[in-house]
């Protein structure tokens, strides 16, 4: 929401070269993991999982780290390279670069996210996969404070198109959904898919549709 009116009111006014906008978003990322942190540590982790710890001996801690610094090195160098050609068939194709980088972009970067929650899913970490769903939402949200820091101009968030503003809506409204859900726990389920999870579907491409129809015009 905060970047959604950030994007609409386009503020000009720095702080040690950051956006006031981005200064806010980045200070309640780091007080939302406190929030988190403190909350995490009246629970034991076996009620959360519904795992035994005994599941987890085959695990080396050192190895795990090495494994996970090796996939993050090889994640960030392909990144670089994606952007570039991200950009480059957003002017081949005609599509804008709106809608390449929040449809085909955030798809392709969303897939380690969506296989490492899926295996979080087979060992019943749920909590996990969630967390991972939403977390990385949440952590995204830091990215417009380190942009600021790199780029030479007014805050990064007033100078971008008009059209990811529908983007932060619909973000807002999905997870608004998956909150609700979340909270009040529905039972119910169509073709084995929550109710929540059939809107989170049906609006994430109703969402598509309309991002690719503005970007075409533009």
């Amino acid at each position: 929401a905060i970047a959604a009116l950030s994007m609409l009111l386009k503020p000009s006014f720095l702080f040690v070269g950051v956006g006031i906008d981005s200064l806010i978003l980045i200070n309640l990322y780091f007080l939302g993991i406190v929030v988190i942190f403190k909350y995490s540590k009246k629970t034991k982790p076996d009620d959360v999982l519904g795992v035994s710890e005994e599941k987890y001996t085959a695990y080396s801690l050192p190895l795990t780290n090495i494994k996970f610094s090796i996939a993050a090195i090889i994640i960030i160098f392909t990144a670089m390279k994606l952007a570039r050609v991200a950009n480059s068939l957003a002017d081949l194709t005609g599509w804008g670069t709106t809608f390449m980088g929040t449809i085909i972009l955030a798809i392709i970067t969303s897939l380690p996210e969506l296989v490492t929650a899926l295996a979080a899913i087979r060992i019943k970490a749920y909590d996990l996969a969630v967390g991972i769903v939403l977390g990385a939402n949440i952590l995204n949200m830091t990215i417009p404070f380190f942009s600021d820091i790199f780029y030479d101009g007014p805050p990064i968030l007033s100078v971008v198109s008009p059209q990811h503003i529908i983007s932060a809506l619909i973000t807002i409204i999905l997870t608004s959904i998956a909150i609700a859900s979340v909270v009040y726990k529905p039972k119910k389920a169509v073709f084995h898919l929550g109710i929540a999870a059939w809107l989170i579907f049906l609006g994430y491409f109703l969402g598509i549709f309309l991002i690719f129809k503005i970007g075409i015009k533009i």
